[in-house]
């Protein structure tokens, strides 16, 4: 699998009514919540890893936010823009190990004495579909 590109969301985890995990396509949640909703622009939001390392979490910039707005931040380092219409929320790295993808989680701390790794797997959970935290991501 080549990880580098750009990734959307597919599905999110959820409970069911009988509070067991499910996975949602992303269609269906959009349709539950409203347009403004904070999640909808977790939903929107993509992967965007890199050539060079980096895992990257952009989303669209809002249509309701004024362009001088946005580049009043950017100039105020607030933001940072990924191509024309889109903002970064985060970058962490990302590495391959004997065929395997992580990403740097930032974790810190040890456990029974023992220093916890920072590295994450990014679990292949069918052709083509990766699966980090809570969400599921495809391949644009």
């Amino acid at each position: 699998m080549n990880i580098v590109g750009k990734w959307t969301v597919y599905e999110v985890m959820s409970r069911d009514d009988d509070l067991n995990i499910v996975w949602k396509k992303k269609d269906e949640m959009l349709k539950q919540i409203e347009p403004g909703d904070e999640m909808a622009m977790f939903l929107n939001a993509s992967l965007i890893f890199t050539e060079d390392g980096k895992m990257l979490t952009v989303a669209p910039i809002p249509a309701n936010v004024p362009k001088e707005e946005v580049d009043a931040a950017v100039a105020a380092g607030k933001v940072k823009l990924y191509g024309d219409n889109m903002m970064v929320f985060e970058g962490k790295d990302w590495k391959e190990e004997d065929g395997k993808f992580f990403y740097d989680s930032g974790t810190q701390g040890e456990i029974f004495g023992e220093p916890v790794s920072p590295w994450v797997e990014i679990k292949e959970v069918e052709d083509g579909v990766i699966e980090i935290l809570l969400m599921r991501y495809i391949k644009e």
